[in-house]
């Protein structure tokens, strides 16, 4: 049982790792009023170069498979989650919601309740291109993914705006899940114009790719943002633990008949027979009106 609580599920970028949510995990975890908060951060394999001849780097599809099995094991005790995430990592979180409803599982998506991406390439990122890939190497599957006017990031994203946002009930193919999408003020990496593409709930945040998510205070606009988005969602902080005790009524006058069929008695243990026990009203009370 998740008593009440909502799993956070935090997703980062390319050459970056569940580290660079640590400043945005610390205020959270010191906010008393975001208690019902359990933050949960999503690693998967992302770097430069191939370092072994044995090994990729997996891609977005595979890296959207792992993130699968996260939210079945790590977070598979929580009724409600949201997703967090930054730059590529919002390409794996959609990824991930467009194969589950191509697989017909669209109620396996219904404790989702919120996605908010930062500075998500969604239109792809035109920043030395060519310089990128060589840098990440020859063929890196997470690389090709970040071009503008992929024809597989634009897929996904028409599944998630017709199947997602725009939907109207969970189905097998649906689920509608409120997403907020944030472009950096000062971001070159990923523009305005493809961090924000065509979601309809828009707007931006301080800091450039990297400094959006380096929240040093209480008052650093991410973390408030974070937290108004926390605390209005669906089922969130209002939610209480289930209650295991339930009142019986004061007055429980009235005839009780109990029927056990077949068998026989034996002393205070009976087996089956047919038994009849009537117990009558109580008298009234002098006293009531």
């Amino acid at each position: 049982m998740s008593d009440g609580r909502l799993g956070v599920v935090m997703i980062h970028g390319i050459r970056s790792g569940p580290k660079v949510w640590q400043p945005l995990e610390q205020l959270v975890a010191n906010d008393e009023e975001l208690g019902f908060v359990e933050t949960l951060p999503f690693e998967y394999a992302t770097g430069v170069k191939r370092l072994h001849p044995l090994r990729v780097f997996p891609s977005i599809d595979m890296v959207a498979d792992s993130l699968k099995e996260f939210l079945a094991t790590e977070a598979g005790n929580f009724e409600r989650l949201m997703f967090v995430t930054h730059s590529q990592g919002g390409l794996v979180g959609q990824r991930y919601l467009a194969r589950v409803l191509a697989e017909g599982a669209g109620q396996e998506l219904a404790r989702i309740k919120r996605v908010v991406m930062l500075a998500c390439p969604n239109n792809g990122s035109e920043l030395l291109l060519s310089l990128r890939r060589n840098v990440l190497g020859l063929g890196h599957p997470q690389e090709k993914d970040l071009r503008p006017l992929n024809d597989q990031v634009t897929a996904t994203l028409r599944t998630i705006l017709r199947d997602v946002v725009h939907a109207a009930a969970v189905t097998d193919r649906t689920c509608p899940i409120d997403f907020r999408v944030y472009a950096g003020e000062s971001d070159r990496v990923v523009l305005a114009s493809s961090a924000q593409s065509v979601f309809p709930d828009t707007a931006a945040l301080p800091g450039d790719h990297s400094t959006i998510l380096k929240a040093d205070s209480t008052g650093h606009r991410t973390f408030t943002t974070l937290r108004r988005l926390i605390l209005t969602i669906p089922g969130g902080a209002d939610v209480q633990p289930p209650s295991t005790t339930q009142a019986l009524p004061s007055d429980t006058r009235g005839t009780v008949t109990n029927i056990i069929r077949g068998g026989t008695a034996y002393g205070p243990v009976i087996q089956g027979g047919t038994v009849e026990v009537s117990f009558p009203p109580l008298p009234a009370d002098e006293n009531e009106p």
